[in-house]
């Protein structure tokens, strides 16, 4: 029997929690390590797993990185996959390892990790989508995380510290020849978000194939849903009122309630008690938003000014351009930014 192993390593906003909760955990023939095991609250296959998934290969700096004992924790997944007849795909899976959030380390040392631990035999699937469209799902995101500021801010912040930010993150040019270098080209499937979301099934069936599964007729439904833009001002006003997560004074640090694990596993179930905190307060953010605020406050306005439109358009141009050529992917039928737009001088 042929076993693969595959990495999914994103995009964020990119359908991730869906392929995540309803494929990977779901098809049969995957021995899925996570993030997605929905009978986890940490969404790994182990505590252990989880922390390699969340920190080592996310946050932890070389001198607190030890590859040799996450290759061999790694291992002993691996053998249990390779005596499990029933399984034929080992799947690993992370939006995170797609761009650089707060502390994270930065993305091609994320890849390189991987490599280390995974071998150089692997499948890697990338997800994408137009960039404009996925820079304004991420700031809904980021006020779900504890963001207080309006869209113009998010976008000036992020277009003037794009040395750290997820804007340079999304030259998906960039990325396919960093994970094609380590894995080889013919390994690393590139697919639109939109064409996944408008041919679900075709595309599924293409997954299948490219990984070496059967093809199931596996529904993906919607998560993280921004649709409700009164319920997301609300969250945002409260956000100013009671920092909290990515806001809080805690260092900015987001999501920390994905640490626990590697708190447990590595400080013997210590946990900060600021994470609890702004753990605490994001639920109750969250609740009162839904059931209270959201009925008072106006629709989110959430729209590119004209100016910033064109400037980050202009951004993605060539990398849109040059993804196309090396894929054969026809991003300017999907509407990506493929075409410059004309701009008198680069001042904003």
């Amino acid at each position: 029997m042929v076993k693969t192993r595959l990495l999914h390593i994103g995009y964020p906003k990119c359908m991730s929690t869906s392929l995540q909760l309803d494929y990977f955990n779901k098809h049969p023939e995957i021995y899925f390590l996570g993030w997605g095991r929905a009978e986890n609250v940490h969404g790994w296959i182990t505590e252990e797993m989880a922390s390699i998934g969340e920190v080592d290969l996310r946050y932890a700096k070389s001198f607190v990185y030890d590859d040799q004992k996450t290759r061999d924790y790694l291992q002993s997944h691996i053998e249990k996959f390779e005596q499990d007849e029933s399984k034929k795909l080992l799947c690993f899976s992370s939006e995170s390892m797609a761009f650089t959030f707060h502390y994270d380390i930065d993305v091609v040392e994320k890849a390189r990790r991987l490599h280390s631990l995974f071998g150089p035999d692997c499948k890697v699937l990338m997800v994408i989508r137009n960039q404009l469209d996925l820079f304004l799902s991420f700031y809904f995101e980021c006020v779900r995380c504890g963001y207080q500021g309006d869209f113009p801010r998010f976008i000036e912040y992020h277009y003037f510290h794009q040395f750290r930010t997820i804007l340079s993150d999304l030259y998906y040019d960039r990325m396919f020849d960093l994970y094609a270098g380590l894995f080889g080209a013919e390994n690393v499937a590139v697919i639109p978000m939109e064409l996944l979301v408008r041919e679900q099934q075709e595309v599924l069936k293409e997954i299948s194939l490219f990984t070496g599964i059967i093809p199931l007729d596996l529904e993906l439904k919607k998560y993280n849903n921004s649709d409700d833009k009164r319920y997301i001002e609300a969250v945002r006003q409260m956000n100013e009122k009671y920092p909290n997560n990515m806001g809080s004074g805690h260092f900015g640090m987001t999501d920390t309630e994905k640490l626990r694990a590697h708190w447990k596993v590595n400080y013997g179930g210590s946990v900060p008690a600021e994470a609890e905190k702004s753990y605490s307060m994001r639920t109750m953010i969250y609740r009162a938003a839904a059931e209270v605020i959201k009925d008072y406050v106006p629709p989110m306005a959430a729209e590119y000014p004209a100016r910033w439109r064109d400037v980050l358009n202009n951004m993605f141009v060539p990398h849109n351009r040059a993804l196309a050529e090396v894929t054969g992917l026809d991003l300017q039928a999907l509407d990506y930014p493929c075409e410059l737009q004309p701009m008198a001088d680069l001042a904003i």
